[in-house]
C-alpha cells in the first residue's frame, strides 16, 4: 500500500466526501448510464414477463410482482457480473474484495442504519408501512415469503450494490465532482425506486415520503459507506444485514 492511499484511508469520512475519486474508473459514466438503462429494462420488461411465464398469470398481485422484481434484480446482477468479469481492470475497481473493515462489523452497522431508516420513514408520516417492495407479503402464500427473503436480503442488496455503488457512484463523483456526484446518484436512485417500486402501490402509499425518504436514505447511507470504506464488498454486507431487518420489520407489521 502506498503512502497516498494509506493517508486516504486514515481521513475522516468528511474529508474524503470533498475529495474527488483517486482516478477516473475504467468505465465510462455512458457505460454505467447504459447498465443502469438495462437495470430497469430487468425490472420492468424482463422479470415480469418471466414471472407471468412462472405464475401463469399476468394480474398484478404481490406474489407476482415481488417474483418480477427478484429475478429482475437477479438478471442485473448477473449481467453485471459478466459484463465486468471480462475486463481484469475493470473487475478489481468493483471494489468487491475482502480488503476493507471487518464484515461483521459491516453487518452490524447495516442494522443500525435500518432501523434508523426505518424511523424516520415511519415518524413524519404517523404510521408505519412496510416497505413498497413487499407490500402484501402478508396476504400471500409461504412461496411468497420465501421470494421476498431472497430479493430484499440478497437480489436487491447485490444488485443495487453492484449498479449504484460500484459503478455509477464513482462515475458520477469522477463527472460532476465528489458532492454533486453523491446527491445524484442518490437522486437517480430515487427515481427508480418511484417508477418501479412505489408506482403499482400509489393507492397504498398515500403519503409520497415513503417514496421519497426511504430510497434517498438508503442510497445516501450506503453510498457514504463506500466513500468511507472504499470497498463495495463492506457496502453489499452491510445492505444484506439491512434488507434482513427490513423483511422482519415488515412481517412484524403486516402481522405475517
Amino acid at each position: 500500500m502506498t503512502s497516498d492511499h494509506r493517508e486516504r484511508r486514515e481521513l475522516s469520512l468528511m474529508q474524503k466526501l470533498s475529495l474527488p475519486e483517486e482516478s477516473a474508473p475504467p468505465w465510462s459514466l455512458l457505460t454505467a448510464t447504459l447498465i443502469l438503462v438495462a437495470m430497469l429494462v430487468c425490472l420492468i420488461v424482463i422479470g415480469p414477463a418471466l414471472a407471468s411465464l412462472l405464475l401463469g398469470s399476468q394480474q398484478a398481485t404481490p406474489d407476482l410482482l415481488m417474483l418480477s422484481w427478484a429475478l429482475g434484480m437477479g438478471a442485473t446482477a448477473l449481467f453485471v457480473l459478466i459484463n465486468r468479469r471480462g475486463n481484469p481492470d475493470s473487475w478489481q475497481s468493483l471494489r468487491l474484495s475482502r480488503r476493507g473493515p471487518p464484515l461483521p462489523l459491516m453487518a452490524l452497522l447495516g442494522v443500525a442504519i435500518s432501523l434508523f431508516i426505518n424511523l424516520i420513514i415511519s415518524l413524519p408520516s404517523g404510521q408505519f408501512l412496510p416497505l413498497p417492495e413487499v407490500y402484501g407479503i402478508g396476504a400471500g402464500r409461504p412461496i411468497g415469503l420465501i421470494v421476498a427473503a431472497s430479493f430484499l436480503v440478497f437480489l436487491q442488496p447485490l444488485a443495487e450494490t453492484l449498479v449504484f455503488q460500484a459503478l455509477l457512484l464513482p462515475s458520477l463523483r469522477w463527472a460532476l465532482g465528489p458532492w454533486r456526484g453523491l446527491v445524484a446518484a442518490c437522486l437517480v436512485f430515487v427515481l427508480l425506486h418511484l417508477i418501479v417500486f412505489f408506482a403499482p402501490w400509489q393507492t397504498v402509499y398515500s403519503a409520497l415520503w415513503h417514496g421519497l425518504a426511504y430510497p434517498f436514505s438508503v442510497c445516501l447511507a450506503f453510498s457514504l459507506l463506500k466513500v468511507h470504506t472504499g470497498s463495495s464488498l463492506s457496502v453489499l454486507v452491510a445492505r444484506i444485514s439491512a434488507g434482513l431487518i427490513f423483511l422482519l420489520t415488515s412481517m412484524a407489521v403486516t402481522g405475517f
